[in-house]
């Protein structure tokens, strides 16, 4: 059986053996952890943004820079795609295990999720038991973790913490808001998921999505970069399921299946309390999907980009 952390960790090597060129920084705990900032107090940037993405990965996957054309204007855009969906994005990328973090809560991403089974619903769907003396997480956040911080997280994982890999970018950071709008396809298998879909059975996948222009205040950052996926994004799915069970869910998939749909991100966010928790989960899915059957080559599609909403969004239109 793969081992997402031991795959992802060449990509680690190479940001920890470049850190110049990526513009971040590697420095070691008191117990032997090692932390990567890729926005804190680094400069970081796009490109190690892609690859904190293809880490977050569990190294399943690829990303990069491309182009997006929203309502004549061409944007940036961050493109992923994987082999191995589920175990990829669910198993990896997914930002599943909740932590606190010098008195805020913040959300763990990447492969070191597997070691601990953060959370567990999601490892009893994919049947995966991983195995690593290796842990790799990386964390949305604006400040480093301490040592006490980074022990708890190598105990949760059952590694010694010279064996643990933190890499750490905060939303309004390059290299965070990569790799936040790198999220198209895990939101949609998410979504799948729990729509009771066999997430296994999807081959394949690519999502796109507009990268928002920059600005220091985390929370438009964050509001973007939430517009770009729900508004914005597309994903792309071959699966090996029957015609019936797709033509039935496809339309259920994006995010416009959602009550709150039609709203800026910031503020579906305002009318939840500010709590991510109380918000429909339903909104968290891309813009548009579109899924082929393995089995009859037919195509199905679903949702719509909102382009006007993107551009508000980002600052492009008044």
């Amino acid at each position: 059986m793969v081992s997402l952390n031991r795959a992802a960790l060449p990509a680690v090597e190479e940001l920890m053996g470049q850190a110049g060129r990526y513009g971040i920084t590697v420095s070691e705990s008191r117990s032997g952890a090692t932390v990567l900032d890729l926005g804190v107090r680094a400069p970081g940037g796009i490109e190690a943004g892609l690859k904190m993405a293809e880490i977050c990965l569990g190294g399943l996957g690829r990303a990069s820079l491309s182009w997006f054309e929203v309502a004549g204007l061409r944007l940036p855009a961050v493109s992923v795609w994987t082999d191995s969906p589920a175990l990829a994005t669910l198993g990896a990328q997914m930002a599943g295990w909740r932590l606190e973090l010098s008195g805020k809560t913040v959300l763990g991403s990447g492969p070191a999720r597997a070691l601990a089974k953060k959370p567990k619903r999601i490892y009893r769907t994919l049947g995966h038991d991983e195995g690593s003396d290796v842990a790799i997480l990386a964390l949305e956040a604006d400040v480093l973790p301490d040592d006490d911080f980074l022990s708890r997280i190598a105990g949760a994982c059952g590694v010694e913490p010279q064996g643990l890999y933190v890499l750490v970018a905060p939303i309004n950071s390059p290299a965070g808001l990569v790799q936040v709008v790198a999220r198209a396809v895990e939101a949609c298998l998410l979504k799948m998921m729990n729509l009771g879909l066999d997430v296994l059975a999807v081959r394949n996948a690519v999502g796109l999505s507009p990268l928002p222009p920059p600005h220091p205040d985390p929370d438009v950052c964050m509001g973007r970069a939430n517009d770009s996926l729900l508004y914005g994004s597309t994903v792309w799915l071959t699966a090996d399921l029957d015609d019936d069970a797709l033509s039935g869910a496809v339309g259920k998939l994006p995010s416009s299946s959602s009550p709150s749909y039609g709203k800026p991100f910031l503020a579906i966010y305002e009318e939840a309390g500010r709590d991510f928790y109380a918000i429909d989960p339903g909104i968290f899915a891309p813009a548009e999907v579109v899924i082929t059957c393995l089995r009859s080559g037919r195509t199905y599609m679903a949702g719509e980009l909102d382009e006007e909403l993107v551009l508000r969004s980002f600052g492009l239109r008044a």
